[in-house]
């Protein structure tokens, strides 16, 4: 199975008291350099990653962490509306992902899709293909790129829930 990362670089993250936080990362050749890290905590308003997982938490859960943290602007192009972040969130649970397009680091796009492995249907994390926007952006979804997140995910949620 091919992996997503050979466009840039594979993210995998958990909510930790309300912030996103990076469990694995992984570069394919043609990514370029950014401030992520196992461990790296971010604000998820203003990330692919963090508004797949919001997306699916409770309502309450949402609110709790917005008045704990708010709406940075991390870029023009962070959203720091709440009424545009939950029509985001609604989006982001019918189409099943998330994107970001410039909203944390200028020029970088990201694509997350939910991690979900227990039977309640919960949310564990996400997982995020994080590129410059010049390359995703031509691209338009394909897919078959999000098949291959998505199978990803699934494979990560099995070996969650069969450890």
């Amino acid at each position: 199975m091919h992996s997503v990362a050979v466009l840039g670089a594979e993210l995998l993250a958990v909510e930790e008291d309300g912030l996103g936080t990076i469990i694995y990362e992984r570069e394919g050749p043609n990514a370029v350099s950014l401030d992520t890290y196992v461990g790296r905590r971010v604000e998820m308003h203003c990330t692919a990653l963090g508004k797949a997982i919001l997306a699916h938490f409770p309502e309450e859960r949402v609110e709790e962490i917005l008045d704990r943290y708010g709406l940075t602007a991390e870029t023009e192009h962070t959203i720091t509306d709440r009424a545009e972040l939950e029509d985001n969130l609604e989006r982001i649970r019918e189409q099943g992902y998330a994107i970001s397009s410039g909203e944390r680091i200028p020029g970088l796009g990201c694509i997350a899709v939910p991690v979900i492995a227990n039977r309640q249907g919960d949310v564990d994390g996400a997982l995020s293909l994080c590129a410059p926007l010049a390359r995703i952006k031509p691209l338009t979804l394909p897919d078959e790129m999000l098949d291959m997140m998505r199978q990803t995910a699934n494979r990560i949620e099995l070996d969650m829930a069969f450890d």
